[in-house]
């Protein structure tokens, strides 16, 4: 994920919902995952060697300075945490190219472990565009959906809370790879051409079988349904998940749609991921 867009979803929450900054207010953690669509148990070892190796990162900045039009809270620190998971697999050029991708999706530059340490300890020093001091505190974190011995599903979670915010801003992002070639798992190598209209009337009426008929902005007319871009693959089916704002109010947080191979059967070419 790159870093940028997930703070300018922030901004745009931000212009619409504000609060008084003499009140410190507590983030909300967004809500886990479903797992009756997104987990499946995992084998002790794969043919391909996959083993995930988790490592944690943080830093913190303390030392801030208050401007005159803006009183720092009481006790803030600027903080950065990166819970993640490096891949190992028998081909290690490939493992290595998987950990290119998950270090791009976190900090949003590709490249390694390094790369990460010195992203999370670029909270020491952060400033905006204008050189200004910038309060935030943002925690990211990894975690396996799938695998299989063709594919990885990965999940990437960030929360971002600024100071003075009316409440912090999640937002999620998956990582499908080849776990042969290192390369990115795309719907268009999964689906048929000109699958889209139909697959998205599947979806939206599932979507609403699962979440309710609910204010919805495609269901009040404010915008068409469309399938999101954030998709995970699971031996199960596809779980396609929308980010906070993108369907609906704040409050209704990041809402899935599940479909079940047997649902996708139609649409789906032959592929080494899904099998019909």
């Amino acid at each position: 994920m790159r870093t940028i867009t997930l703070f300018t979803i922030f901004f745009l929450a931000l212009t619409a919902c504000t609060n008084d900054n003499s009140t410190t207010t507590e983030p909300k953690k967004p809500a886990e995952p479903n797992a009756d669509t997104t987990e499946v148990a995992q084998a002790t070892v794969l043919p391909s060697g996959l083993r995930l190796k988790p490592f944690k990162f943080s830093d913190e900045n303390c030392e801030l300075a208050s401007t005159e039009d803006f009183e720092l809270d009481e006790g803030w620190c600027n903080r950065r945490e990166v819970s993640g998971l490096s891949v190992s697999l028998n081909n290690s050029s490939v493992a290595q190219k998987i950990n290119a991708l998950i270090c791009k999706e976190i900090t949003g530059k590709v490249g390694n472990m390094q790369t990460i340490k010195r992203f999370v300890s670029d909270i020491k020093t952060l400033s905006n565009t204008d050189g200004e001091m910038e309060y935030i505190q943002d925690e990211y974190s990894c975690a396996l959906i799938d695998s299989s011995n063709t594919y990885m599903s990965m999940g990437v979670s960030l929360y971002f809370y600024a100071m003075g915010a009316a409440h912090g801003q999640p937002a999620f992002q998956v990582l499908n790879v080849d776990l042969i070639t290192g390369n990115k798992i795309s719907l268009a190598d999964l689906f048929v051409n000109n699958y889209r209209p139909s697959l998205k009337a599947l979806a939206k009426r599932k979507f609403l079988e699962q979440n309710g008929n609910g204010d919805w902005w495609f269901v009040t007319g404010e915008q068409v349904f469309d399938l999101p871009e954030t998709f995970a693959i699971s031996r199960k089916g596809i779980t396609f998940t929308y980010q906070p704002y993108e369907v609906g109010p704040y409050a209704a947080g990041a809402p899935e749609v599940f479909l079940s191979k047997k649902e996708l059967a139609k649409w789906l070419k032959e592929n080494p991921y899904l099998i019909p």
